[in-house]
């Protein structure tokens, strides 16, 4: 996948996330924007994109999939901006204007399911909108270590997208936990980059991620250019992460 075909790609995927959420697209511009100004916003559909390509899925439902995945994630980012009384927010028509919409966003993301017929995926995304909560609660109550909470927000949707991936693909339930451990390490180290207090734990999900990658791949003629490994390399051009392939 070349750097200009995912540029347009995670375009069209933008696209298809605001003809989805087009009854509400301008009164969640406050919430785009949030998700928008952090990495995951394009890292996670580029993630999707590669995996779903890697794994031979057509570019129709590999488009589809990535909406989906953003649409997770940005329901993550507005149920996150849902604070208490303690922290400061008064519970008045915004704040439950953004319970209902992330509520709302949630619901499509299943619903969309069905439509497409990947119905087989709802217990992927229920665990992961339930992982994504939990984590929130983490963070916010249990006053968490940074590397459980990463586990269990973020790194969670590139673990369900690896597994995702691999189960429309038909694969064995052996094979499917690989990648689903791909996912998980590929997640923590790609969005634990910013974090420099976790720096070597992240180091240790690159050698994880490359280990993983190399036993997968058994087999395979050539690595060179996949979607997967373009990636690493090319499209996220980060330091630690060129590391976990």
């Amino acid at each position: 996948m070349l750097e200009r075909d995912l540029k347009y790609d995670l375009e069209e995927v933008n696209r298809l996330v605001r003809n989805r959420l087009s009854p509400w697209w301008e009164d969640i511009q406050n919430h785009v924007c949030q998700a928008a100004a952090e990495p995951t916003w394009e890292q996670l559909p580029a993630a999707v994109l590669a995996i779903y390509r890697y794994l031979g899925q057509q570019r129709g439902s590999s488009l589809r999939m990535a909406a989906l995945f953003k649409m997770t994630h940005l329901a993550s980012v507005i149920h996150e901006s849902v604070r208490d009384d303690e922290d400061g927010q008064i519970y008045d028509r915004d704040m439950q204007f953004s319970i209902l919409i992330g509520d709302y966003i949630y619901g499509s993301i299943l619903k969309l399911l069905v439509e497409i017929g990947a119905d087989s995926l709802l217990d992927v995304f229920s665990d992961t909108i339930g992982q994504i909560n939990e984590g929130l609660v983490m963070k916010y109550k249990l006053d968490s270590a940074p590397e459980e909470i990463l586990a269990r927000t973020r790194a969670s949707l590139y673990q369900a997208a690896f597994t995702s991936a691999a189960r429309l693909r038909g694969l064995s339930p052996e094979a499917t936990t690989w990648y689903t451990k791909l996912g998980f390490h590929m997640g923590m180290a790609l969005e634990g980059h910013d974090l420099p207090e976790l720096g070597a734990e992240m180091m240790n999900h690159c050698q994880i991620s490359r280990d993983l990658f190399a036993f997968i791949n058994q087999g395979r003629t050539t690595l060179s250019e996949t979607a997967l490994e373009m990636l690493i390399l090319e499209n996220l051009n980060q330091g630690l992460t060129r590391a976990a392939i």
